[in-house]
């Protein structure tokens, strides 16, 4: 587009001319004589010549560092957003290998319990093989195996003993590259602590060709990507890769992410530009009709503007759709809850979960229904401090815990008191509130032990009160003997268990809130319509905290 001009597409321009005359031009359409008129121009037009292609080499140069600018950041900025996904589902690797160090120590590896706690981890997904071994054996073997056969057994007894030590050593997961062997994948040893006698190692399978394909419907569809082990782009050491040469010739970014005792490095490059086709031509644009000063140049100043406004406000967009969707933060902490309501004989179960509406962290509530056998529910409903992956990865550590002493059939008191020992507010910087019954169905009883939790509502036909319980200090805050309480439920009535994001109110006393409550949880007739109505009743526009209910009714 040419403003200011009266020059028709194909004619020379009339730079130079006489006011009234014509300038005589050859068969190609130029000036016929050139060097003249070159000779006789005035420095004026000179002057606005140079000085019109120093603006059009300036604003083209700019377009180009604007478009290079937005398209590193918009690039660095869902990198990170990847890292923030790999990172909340390292925690899925991490916490079943705890929680399995711990079972084996407190069973003394027994074969039955491991199997029972790993058998359904163990088929692919996240694993293909899970084993127990001693530490100390002077020719180490497992001495338990679920799924696969190992690969670290064919591997020779110094290095084997090598890698059992120092897992023994590490305070978190340590991580075995099997990258060259027969079945190409990783390996992961824990330990409950330097003295624990057992360490339990699993081996999780990758894609022989190195290929994983991003699905179309994915957040990062628009991207190629490469995960390798360790800090360096080292194609020895590549896990997976959506291309089958990751060595990306044009713009690429990267991210670490801690993985147990080592590293894992992303690598992604953009399949197309990430703002827009437009930012990407605007260079030349400008180039085009740079010659014309003065209005041409206000209005592809003008354009730049938009354009750049239009990136920054795509980027607002997509930080306001993670903040909005939870992203895969809030994947990893539906994930760590049960992904089927809970179903036993002779009781009538209903839960819900709700993420707080502030921030895009994860939160460290959670719920919990295990039976025991006999007739027998463990219940649980906890509460970690804090937000966050670490407080989500704390909150996975404690729920898998309770499974694994729940299987050893240790009382609610005693869970509550081996809970005290796993985490340490000095140590950790979190703690946690856990309400913890043992339900027994057929005398309708339920035996609570309480560490620094709300106390469960007993509602009976139109009446509800506050079981009271002996509240302890909270886990992780101080060690303490805790106290049951048993609480007998009468045929027409039902428990409510739940976290403070379902009362508390900033700046509010919390006993108005739980009077709330209280007045709120009468005059259902199922527990469905009680949740729902809880909910829409104490967090009409969503709570500030995340919230988990659960409710235990005995059928007829």
């Amino acid at each position: 587009m040419v403003i200011g001009t009266d020059v028709a597409p194909g004619q020379a321009a009339p730079f130079g001319t006489e006011p009234h005359g014509e300038i005589p031009t050859g068969a190609d359409g130029m000036p016929a004589a050139p060097r003249q008129r070159l000779l006789g121009l005035r420095p004026v037009p000179i002057i606005v010549l140079v000085v019109g292609l120093a603006i059009t080499l300036a604003l083209a140069l700019t377009a180009r560092a604007l478009h290079d600018n937005n398209e590193n950041h918009l690039l660095q900025q869902r990198v990170n957003e990847a890292v923030t996904v790999i990172t909340a589902a390292s925690a899925n690797t991490q916490t079943p290998l705890s929680s399995a160090a711990i079972l084996a120590d407190g069973t003394q590896a027994s074969p039955a319990a491991f199997t029972r706690l790993m058998k359904p981890l163990a088929t692919g997904r996240p694993f293909v093989s899970a084993s127990i071994w001693v530490v100390r054996d002077r020719n180490p073997r497992p001495v338990v195996v679920v799924g696969a056969k190992p690969q670290l057994a064919a591997q020779p007894v110094a290095e084997i003993r090598a890698f059992l030590d120092r897992t023994r050593h590490s305070k978190t997961m340590t991580v075995r590259d099997l990258l060259d062997a027969k079945r190409r994948g990783l390996g992961y040893g824990y330990s409950a602590g330097p003295n624990d006698k057992y360490v339990v190692y699993a081996e999780s399978s990758l894609p022989q060709n190195r290929r994983a394909a991003v699905e179309s419907n994915s957040a990062f569809s628009d991207l190629d990507y490469a995960i390798y082990l360790g800090t360096t782009d080292d194609p020895r050491r590549l896990l997976a890769a959506s291309v089958g040469d990751p060595r990306f010739p044009g713009r690429s970014a990267a991210g670490t992410i801690p993985f147990g005792d080592a590293q894992l490095r992303i690598v992604m490059a953009p399949r197309r530009e990430l703002g827009g086709n437009l930012l990407a031509r605007l260079p030349w644009l400008i180039g085009g009709i740079g010659l014309v000063l003065g209005l041409a140049a206000a209005l592809l100043t003008e354009r730049l503007v938009r354009r750049r406004a239009y990136a920054e406000q795509l980027a607002r967009l997509n930080a306001r759709l993670f903040s909005e969707q939870r992203s895969v933060a809030q994947t990893l902490q539906h994930s760590l809850l049960p992904a089927e309501p809970p179903e036993f004989p002779g009781l009538d179960l209903a839960v819900r979960y709700v993420p707080g509406v502030d921030g895009v962290d994860v939160g460290g509530d959670w719920y919990d229904v295990i039976g025991v056998g006999d007739g027998r529910v463990i219940v649980v409903v906890g509460d970690v401090s804090g937000r966050g992956l670490r407080a989500a990865t704390v909150m996975a550590s404690l729920r898998y815990s309770i499974r694994a002493y729940a299987a050893q059939g240790d009382p609610p008191e005693a869970i509550l008191a081996k809970l005290s020992k796993l985490i340490d507010v000095r140590r950790d910087g979190h703690f946690a509130t856990v309400l913890c019954g043992l339900v027994d169905v057929s005398a309708r009883r339920v035996t609570f032990a309480n560490s620094g939790h709300p106390n469960p509502l007993l509602v009976t036909g139109t009446h509800a009160e506050f079981a009271v319980t002996n509240v302890g200090p909270p886990v992780g805050v101080a060690a303490n003997e805790m106290r049951p309480v048993t609480v007998t439920v009468p045929p027409d009535g039902f428990l409510l268990m739940y976290t403070d994001g379902l009362f508390e109110r900033r700046g509010e006393n919390p006993d108005v809130g739980l009077e709330r409550l209280r007045d709120a949880a009468t005059g259902y007739d199922s527990l469905e319509r009680l949740l729902d109505g809880l909910l829409g009743v104490l967090t009409p526009d969503g709570g500030n905290d995340d919230t988990a209910i659960l409710a235990v009714r005995w059928l007829p």
